[in-house]
């Protein structure tokens, strides 16, 4: 790839990232009554009768504004047992989220409790975007807000770590050409990932690194892992494993830097890189594409043989739990001709979320929300269409899974037409799941506006 090539694609990227992150402040949160009232034929029309078998689950269910023939039936899941190689090194134990950040610009975070409650805010001065993959909530709920270390990026003085905390905002150390920053849940361990250009001309122009530590000592890091391939893939972290609030190693996976237009993410392939030892485990292929991990770090969803073909359709998703070796395909939607990805686990792995995407092209995409259970039975399976009573009525511009409240209820960012904020919305999306009163006879309430930032934990 040439550099000119990687510039105009890097510079779409951006392009992306700052139109969806660009938001001025906006008063649209939607009342609790409004939202009943518009989301009631939503809620009915999706829910399918947990007396019903898988299949009829699948193949039956109703949807209202989409006609059976523009979203054909999907198969049965299937599960196999493969050889449980290589050894996992251990479920990630964590606690419930209690509450999640979010924001309508880059000036400031809030933090809201798991009702949408207001629980106070952090200045975030430079922010460059707001993204769970470039800001990091270092620390625990438990003293208060106040000394909790809120990590964030900005390209102040040609890139810059910072740390907002007990009302202070300060440098952490310089950092240019920032891939992805990630961090343990509720602990200032954290990890990010570089990407340089022309810094070794023997590795074909491209180098990446991998960075993990304390927060408070991230200025003295040196590399922990190199990769200099030279063939545009990067190193991108994806979850910091801890023991005791001790960080033991960090998930990863390889991404195709600067590439956009794509519906989901290049990623390729799933590797663990033990700090102590200082070796890497391979647990997917590079011809594998990631689509997501679960928050105990034991199960990954993947597109098989779909690795280095970004925005390449595949047409299924497997599950694999490394613990007990089980996989599982779920088949795609038969209307969804350009892939599927954003993987979201809830806590306990016994549902999960996810998009597809269906049209002519990338830039004209539909896409499909799915939940399904663990033994692969569809609950949900609609375009943005059909989950109109989500935006208030209103056909959403978008509906994203940004992650799991609770063991049975999601939370989505969702796009509102002619409003530059999306609304944090909760959700109870299978019908089996324990009815919460709070939220009445539709299962979901909206909670604030903003984009998503990231969990809250004790």
């Amino acid at each position: 790839m040439k550099k000119p090539t990687f510039f105009l694609a890097l510079l779409a990227l951006l392009i992306i990232d700052l139109a969806c992150g660009s938001t001025a402040p906006v008063n649209s949160t939607l009342a609790p009554d409004q939202f009943e009232t518009a989301v009631a034929e939503t809620v009915t029309a999706l829910e399918t009768p947990p007396s019903l078998p898988a299949t009829v689950a699948q193949n039956e269910q109703p949807s209202p504004t989409i006609p059976a023939t523009d979203a054909p039936a999907s198969p049965e899941p299937t599960i196999a047992s493969p050889a449980c190689e290589p050894t996992h090194p251990g479920a990630q134990i964590l606690p419930l989220p209690i509450g999640f950040a979010a924001s309508i610009n880059t000036l400031g975070v809030a933090f809201y409790n798991t009702d949408g409650v207001p629980l106070g805010s952090k200045q975030t001065p430079g922010m460059t975007w707001l993204s769970p993959d470039q800001i990091h909530l270092g620390g625990g709920y438990t003293a208060g807000l106040s000394p909790l270390m809120l990590v964030y990026y900005s390209l102040e003085n040609n890139g810059t770590l910072k740390s907002s905390d007990s009302d202070t905002v300060r440098p952490l150390r310089p950092l240019s050409n920032l891939v992805t920053l990630i961090g343990a849940e509720g602990s200032s361990q954290l990890a990010f990932s570089t990407s340089n250009i022309d810094l070794l001309p023997d590795a074909g122009g491209w180098v990446s690194e991998l960075y993990a530590g304390d927060a408070e000592a991230i200025n003295g890091a040196q590399p922990m892992l190199t990769r200099s391939e030279g063939d545009g893939f990067v190193i991108f972290p994806l979850a910091v494993h801890t023991e005791e609030g001790i960080g033991q190693g960090v998930w990863y996976t390889l991404s195709m830097w600067g590439v956009g237009n794509i519906n989901f993410a290049p990623y390729n392939g799933l590797y663990y890189f033990d700090f102590f030892s200082g070796q890497t485990t391979e647990y997917l292929p590079f011809t594998d594409r990631l689509a997501g991990i679960s928050p105990d770090q034991t199960q990954f969803a993947y597109l098989p043989g779909m690795g280095g073909q970004p925005g390449g359709p595949g047409n299924s998703l497997t599950i694999r739990n490394q613990l007990n070796c089980q996989e599982m395909n779920i088949p795609f939607n038969g209307s969804s001709n350009l892939g599927g990805g954003m993987v979201s686990f809830a806590p306990d792995n016994q549902h999960i979320a996810w998009l597809e995407a269906s049209g002519s092209s990338g830039m004209e995409a539909q896409m499909r929300l799915r939940v399904a259970r663990a033994d692969g039975t569809l609950v949900i399976d609609a375009e943005n269409a059909v989950l109109h009573g989500l935006a208030g009525g209103v056909i959403p511009t978008y509906v994203r899974p940004v992650g799991w409240l609770a063991n049975h209820m999601l939370l989505l960012e969702v796009g509102l037409p002619g409003l530059d904020a999306p609304s944090i919305v909760k959700w109870v999306p299978d019908p089996a799941s324990e009815r919460d009163l709070a939220l009445g006879a539709n299962q979901t309430a909206p909670l604030t506006d903003g984009i998503f930032g990231g969990f809250l934990y004790p």
